[in-house]
C-alpha cells in the first residue's frame, strides 16, 4: 500500500470494523497497514486503529496512536527481531510472538529501556499487534520490594478454605525464616509469640471475626534468641454467607522504632527529673517570695522568671533587714546559664549578705565581690547593684557594677538612678563609688535584670524607655495598690533569658502599710 492507502474505501471499511473490535477488548493492541514503496516493498507500518488501553513509550494512548508510523516514530525498531517478525507475519499470514523484546527509546532526551512481549497476526490485509510491557510490572515489583525493605514490612495471605499460605520475601526476613521452609500458618504463631502477648492475639482474633474492616495490633515474636516487635494490620475476606475465607495482613518490624521510643521516653523522664531537680536547686539557692514582705520603711515584692530554655540561671536578688534601721537591696546577673552560672550566682549572693552584715558600704561590697570573683571564678563576668536604705533618714545609698539602672517612680513620673561602675570580674583591681538619693513615702524603687528590657536587635535604652512609659501609663490610673499594679505590668521581653524583678514601696514608718 502507498501513502494514499488509508484513503482507499476498502481500507477505510476495515479500519471501522477493526476499531469497533478493539474498542471492546481489554488489551494493548493496534492494527496497522503496510506502507510500501514503488517496488512494493514494506517500508513502514501506520496505525489505523487502536484499543483504549494501548500506550506507547511516549505516553500516547488509545486513538492518539492512530496515524503513528512504526519506523517514523520508533526508528530503533528497524532490523530488530520485532521488525523481521512483522514482515514475516504480513508475508506468510502465520502469527508470531516475540518474547521479551528490548526496546531502547529516548524519552524527553533520556534513553529509556522497555521490555515487551509482542504478538502479531495478519488481519484484513493489515497487521494486528498485541503487547504486554514487562518493565512496568518489573518496576512495580521493584518498587514494592524497595518499599518493603525500607519500611521493614511484608505482606501475607492465609486461605482458610485451601490452607494455602503466601508470604512476600520480606516477611521471611522479618521472621528470620528460610523461604525453603515455607511460610507459617496462623496456628504456628503461638509457638513464637511472647507469652505476655497471647491476650493481644486473642483480642485481635475476636476483633477480626466480629467486626469488618482492618484491625491493627502489636505483639512480639521470638527471632533467633531475641524477641522482636511486630505491628500487624489484618483484614478478613468473607464469602456470600459472611463466613471468613481468607485473611490478608501486613506485618512491620518496629523493633528499632520501639527501642528508640523507649530510649526517648527514658531521656524524657531523665530530663523531667533534671528539670525538677534544677527548679528545686534554683529555689534552694535563691528562695522566691510569693507575697510582698514588710521591711523597715518599705514593702517589697519580688519575682524570678526562669528562662524557657535554661531554668537554672545566674540572675539573683537579695532583700533583707540588716537591723531595725537599715535594709539591704541588691540585684545581679552572672553571665551564662546552667550549673556554673548558678554556682557563681550563689557565691555572690551569699557574699553580699555577709559583707553587708559586716557593715561594708555598697562600694566596699562591690570591691570585695570583684576580688572574690577574680580569685574563685576568673572565667565569669557579672553585673550588680548594691543599695542600703535607712528608713529614719529615708536615704538610699547605692552603687552599680555595669547593671541596668534602678528606676524611681514618684507619682506618675519615672526617673533613672544612674551611676557608673565597671562589670565584676573584668579587672584585678577596681574602685567603686556610691550615690545617694532621699526617697519619699509612696515612692516606688524598681530593680531588675536585663531580661526585663532586652530584646535581640533592640538597644537596652530603648527597652528602658518602653518600660518607663508602661509604668507611667499605669500610674496615671491612680491604682490603690501601686506596688501590685507595677508588678502586674512587668513582663520579661526576652524569654530565653532569666529575669529578676524587685519593687520596693517606701512607707512612712516601720509599720506595714499598703
Amino acid at each position: 500500500m502507498t501513502d494514499a492507502a488509508m484513503t482507499d474505501p476498502a481500507v477505510a471499511d476495515a479500519v471501522t470494523d477493526v476499531q469497533a473490535m478493539l474498542d471492546v477488548i481489554s488489551v494493548q493492541a493496534v492494527w496497522c497497514v503496510a506502507i510500501r514503496n514503488e517496488l512494493g516493498e514494506t517500508v513502514d507500518f501506520e496505525v489505523g486503529a487502536a484499543s483504549p488501553e494501548a500506550t506507547d513509550v511516549h505516553g500516547r494512548s488509545g486513538k492518539e496512536l492512530i496515524g503513528v508510523r512504526t519506523l517514523g516514530t520508533y526508528p530503533s525498531v528497524l532490523d530488530t527481531p520485532l521488525w523481521e517478525s512483522y514482515l514475516r507475519v504480513l508475508r506468510t499470514g502465520e502469527p508470531e510472538e516475540v518474547i521479551r523484546y528490548e526496546h531502547m527509546e529516548a524519552v524527553q532526551g533520556i534513553p529509556r529501556r522497555s521490555i515487551y512481549t509482542v504478538k502479531a497476526s495478519r488481519l484484513r490485509d493489515g497487521l494486528l499487534q498485541v503487547w504486554t510491557r514487562h518493565d512496568d510490572e518489573e518496576r512495580l515489583a521493584a518498587r514494592q520490594a524497595h518499599t518493603e525493605r525500607l519500611g521493614s514490612l511484608g505482606w501475607g495471605r492465609w486461605d482458610f478454605v485451601t490452607g494455602e499460605v503466601e508470604w512476600s520475601p520480606q516477611l521471611y526476613l522479618i521472621h528470620g525464616r528460610d523461604p525453603a521452609d515455607g511460610p507459617l500458618g496462623l496456628e504456628d504463631y503461638r509457638a513464637i509469640t511472647h507469652p505476655d502477648d497471647y491476650s493481644v492475639i486473642e483480642d485481635a482474633v475476636t476483633a477480626l471475626t466480629t467486626d469488618d474492616g482492618p484491625h491493627e495490633f502489636e505483639f512480639r515474636i521470638r527471632v533467633g534468641g531475641a524477641y522482636r516487635y511486630l505491628r500487624a494490620t489484618a483484614e478478613l475476606s468473607r464469602d456470600a454467607m459472611g463466613r471468613p475465607i481468607e485473611m490478608h495482613g501486613v506485618l512491620q518490624d518496629v523493633t528499632d522504632w520501639r527501642r528508640t521510643a523507649d530510649q526517648l521516653m527514658t531521656v524524657r523522664q531523665r530530663l523531667e527529673e533534671e528539670s525538677q531537680l534544677t527548679s528545686h536547686l534554683q529555689h534552694i539557692i535563691m528562695p522566691v517570695q510569693d507575697e510582698p514582705v514588710a521591711l523597715p520603711g518599705m514593702r517589697v515584692a519580688a519575682r524570678y522568671d526562669p528562662a524557657e530554655t535554661a531554668p537554672l540561671g545566674g540572675d539573683w536578688y537579695q532583700v533583707i533587714a540588716l537591723n531595725d534601721d537599715e535594709v539591704l537591696l541588691a540585684i545581679g546577673d552572672v553571665a551564662g546559664h546552667g550549673v556554673a552560672a548558678a554556682s557563681a550566682m550563689a557565691k555572690l549572693r551569699h557574699a553580699i549578705t555577709g559583707l553587708a552584715f559586716a557593715h561594708h558600704d555598697p562600694a566596699e561590697t562591690l570591691v570585695a565581690l570583684n576580688r572574690l570573683l577574680r580569685r574563685m571564678r576568673p572565667d565569669v563576668l557579672a553585673t550588680a547593684i548594691v543599695a542600703r536604705y535607712q528608713p529614719r533618714s529615708r536615704m538610699l545609698t547605692w552603687t552599680h557594677a555595669g547593671h541596668p539602672p534602678m528606676l524611681l517612680v514618684r507619682g506618675d513620673e519615672v526617673r533613672r538612678l544612674l551611676h557608673p561602675g565597671v562589670l565584676l570580674g573584668v579587672f584585678e583591681e577596681v574602685a567603686y563609688t556610691t550615690a545617694s538619693v532621699r526617697l519619699e513615702p509612696g515612692d516606688l524603687l524598681l530593680m531588675f535584670t536585663d531580661g526585663l528590657i532586652e530584646l535581640p536587635g533592640r538597644d537596652l535604652f530603648d527597652g528602658l524607655d518602653i518600660l518607663s512609659g508602661t509604668i507611667e501609663e499605669t500610674m496615671r490610673t491612680a491604682p490603690r495598690d501601686r506596688l501590685a499594679a507595677v508588678m502586674d505590668v512587668l513582663t520579661p521581653s526576652n524569654t530565653s533569658d532569666d529575669t529578676c524583678i524587685l519593687v520596693a514601696r517606701i512607707t512612712p514608718n516601720n509599720l506595714e502599710v499598703s
